[in-house]
């Protein structure tokens, strides 16, 4: 798939001013003077898409490896999404980590635990391996899931409820809880983090200020004015209150969207990474290993979304020289 291409931050702004005159539409993120507006969350309740594309059939999830993952179900805004999460273990509550795939079939499969190569392992197998539970949602009109893809705007809430799920599971600590997601999965990242998720940071790899991939071959090929503007997280980065970690490669990848994404965040807790020599996909093993160690120590003061452009460096070099 090729990667994404943004649009001006400038032509979503103006539309966003517009919208805001409509009592029936999505409004923008209120201005000094006026009523506060509406949250991230409540904007996509009151909105109505007609961007959906709905599944003629549906694949269920296979059965994972006994012991590597359990099948589960969790309740989201359309009924019992399904998931996959490393089995309840006892002892201390952990942290964990929910994960969203990239592409546009938020769906989970063979790929959560077969084995990929090291450039290009988008399985977020490290996590896990390390210890800490992990949780791969299936999102709505995927795999056996209620509902039609909505693509960037139902999805969320989705995520928001698969945060919540996690939550609750005995052996996770609640305020220990990390958001991470690849490609459509960091962009999509980025939009539950401006929806006040319940969690201690997020890891966004490789997302885009708007989700115009070009032609996709769904219903996304469709949205324009109001129907992009709510899917765009370039509207609501000032709005990201928990700390969160854009990162991508610098020699290949989506970093184009990191100027737009900058000035959009204002001073929202947001940092930027560009990996020199990394790729869209070489990153991820190295850097979700050391981002999982760093979720493990705990270390005050070394929060895993203060890694830096050094710190990814490293990481990357010790790569180059074991495999």
């Amino acid at each position: 798939m090729p990667l994404p291409r943004s649009v001006p931050v400038l032509s979503l702004l103006v539309l966003l001013s517009l919208v805001a005159c409509s009592k029936s539409d999505t409004p923008s993120p209120a201005q000094p003077g006026q009523k506060k507006a509406e949250t991230f969350v409540e904007l996509r309740k009151g909105f109505k898409t007609q961007l959906k594309d709905t599944p003629s059939e549906h694949e269920p999830a296979p059965q994972p490896p006994k012991g590597v993952f359990e099948k589960v179900t969790y309740p989201a805004p359309l009924g019992s999404n399904v998931a996959y999460v490393t089995p309840v273990r006892e002892g201390a509550r952990r942290p964990a980590v929910l994960w969203i795939q990239g592409g546009f079939n938020w769906g989970i499969d063979e790929s959560a635990w077969e084995v990929s190569p090291r450039d290009n392992d988008q399985s977020a197998r490290a996590f896990r391996e390390a210890g800490l539970v992990l949780m791969m949602p299936a999102l709505r009109g995927c795999n056996e899931n209620p509902g039609s893809r909505e693509y960037f705007l139902g999805e969320v809430d989705d995520v928001l409820a698969a945060l919540d799920f996690l939550a609750r599971r005995p052996d996770v600590d609640p305020e220990r809880i990390y958001l991470g997601g690849h490609s459509t999965g960091g962009t999509m990242a980025l939009l539950v983090a401006a929806s006040e998720p319940r969690v201690r940071g997020v890891f966004a790899f490789g997302p885009v200020a708007v989700p115009n991939y070009g032609e996709t071959g769904t219903a996304l090929d469709r949205a324009k004015g109001k129907e992009l503007a709510i899917r765009s997280p370039v509207v609501f980065m000032s709005l990201i209150r928990v700390p969160t970690l854009v990162i991508e490669g610098a020699d290949e990848g989506n970093t184009f969207a990191f100027d737009s994404l900058r000035k959009a965040a204002k001073d929202a807790p947001v940092r930027f990474v560009s990996v020199p020599g990394g790729t869209h996909f070489n990153i991820l093993a190295p850097l979700t290993e050391l981002l999982a160690q760093r979720i493990l120590r705990g270390t005050p003061g070394e929060l895993p979304t203060d890694l830096s452009e050094q710190d990814a460096v490293l990481a990357m070099r010790a790569e180059a020289s074991a495999h």
